[in-house]
């Protein structure tokens, strides 16, 4: 599976390259990384209708989840890709609170889900900062089998 992408706005950013391997994600193996005073983590998890359930994310066509991380007067500090059937991804950032938007895209780039914006969270140094985000069946756009869906396992708590 591709590593998690970070591209990051701001002349502060450093460029990392990662030793992945492809899994047919459009996007390139450049990573950005901001680098503040003190940085820690935001890691998002996410799930489909309230399940853990990497499955679903084929049943809805989803073959990433792109996170938008902006700070608190809306400028956009940091793009993140993660495969769907990941279910979460970590991002470094500089201490400060952050808000967000999470969008699950399908493999030629369009949208599966709608945007669904992430309650503001705050990034404290060393520490990791955990955001659960849910995508309500709702809220998906697409549906390529009925039948996945109606056979799909029961919520795995411990799942990534």
């Amino acid at each position: 599976m591709r590593n998690s992408i970070l591209k990051s706005a701001g002349s502060a950013a450093f460029m990392l390259t990662l030793a992945a391997s492809t899994a047919g994600c459009p996007v390139g193996d450049d990573v950005y990384v901001v680098f503040g005073n003190e940085s820690g983590r935001v890691t998002q998890r996410w799930s489909i209708g309230g399940r853990f359930d990497r499955s679903l994310c084929r049943t809805y066509g989803a073959d990433r989840m792109e996170l938008v991380i902006r700070d608190m007067s809306d400028r956009t500090v940091a793009r993140a890709y993660q495969p769907c059937e990941e279910m979460q991804m970590s991002v470094r950032l500089p201490e400060g609170m952050y808000k967000g938007d999470a969008t699950l895209i399908a493999r030629d780039g369009s949208e599966v889900s709608t945007t669904l914006e992430l309650l503001p969270f705050r990034i404290i140094a060393d520490t990791t900062t955990p955001v659960d985000t849910d995508f309500p069946t709702s809220s998906m756009l697409t549906v390529l089998s009925v039948d996945a869906v109606a056979a799909s396992e029961d919520v795995d708590e411990e799942a990534p």
